[in-house]
């Protein structure tokens, strides 16, 4: 019998660690949202809503740029994951870090405290909807029909391009679909950002009297 590998991984840890780099990455945007605020103390009227919500998103940016440079390079050279395009997983990291910083920054910015829990909650349905360590086709239907609304999917995907070997449609679509939810959001924030200034600070004080959460 002869047997053709393509886009071979050598051990079973390197083939898990494109689920455990981007968990990591969504982690790390939301621990970072956390532990920094996402308002901005200015004078009333000296920026707009918009130039709030930007300025600040680029302080995140920044911030989890070094941090997906950190986890990724940590997978290079403390880790010794067997990655086949090593300066593409560095790149796939920083634009993953990206797409997932700007989704958790919006829905914080917009909702506050909720969008934390919103943040959270899509965080435990990505870890068993996105097919991470295993086919989604082993999976209850529930996480099969959400399997390609999660951007997990589609960052778990690109990664695993990077470490068993680049195949372009698979790798530009992960890329279009990644960058489609980093609009979209960004849209959002946009939009949403100045009416929902004007409700959610009046709900975060009444819920803040109620003394259950800070």
């Amino acid at each position: 019998m002869k047997q053709t590998s393509y886009y071979a991984i050598p051990n079973y840890g390197s083939a898990s660690s494109p689920f455990y780099t981007a968990l990591c990455l969504w982690v790390g945007a939301l621990l970072l949202i956390s532990l920094l605020r996402v308002d901005v103390e200015v004078p009333a009227g000296m920026y707009s809503n918009i130039q709030r919500y930007f300025g600040r998103l680029l302080t995140f940016l920044s911030i989890g740029f070094f941090q997906a440079i950190t986890v990724s390079l940590g997978n290079i050279f403390l880790l010794k994951v067997a990655i086949k395009e090593p300066f593409l997983h560095v790149v796939f990291s920083v634009f993953i870090s990206a797409m997932f910083l700007i989704i958790v920054y919006t829905l914080v910015s917009l909702f506050n405290n909720v969008g934390k829990g919103l943040a959270i909650i899509l965080l435990v349905l990505q870890i068993s909807g996105a097919g991470g360590n295993f086919p989604i086709q082993v999976s209850p239907p529930f996480f099969q029909a959400i399997y390609p609304f999660l951007p997990f999917t589609y960052a778990v995907s690109l990664l695993r391009e990077s470490v068993g070997g680049i195949y372009y449609p698979t790798m530009i679509l992960d890329i279009i679909v990644l960058s489609g939810f980093g609009v979209l959001f960004i849209l959002i924030g946009t939009l949403l950002k100045k009416p929902l200034d004007k409700i959610v600070p009046k709900l975060a004080a009444k819920v803040k009297k109620s003394k259950l959460i800070h």
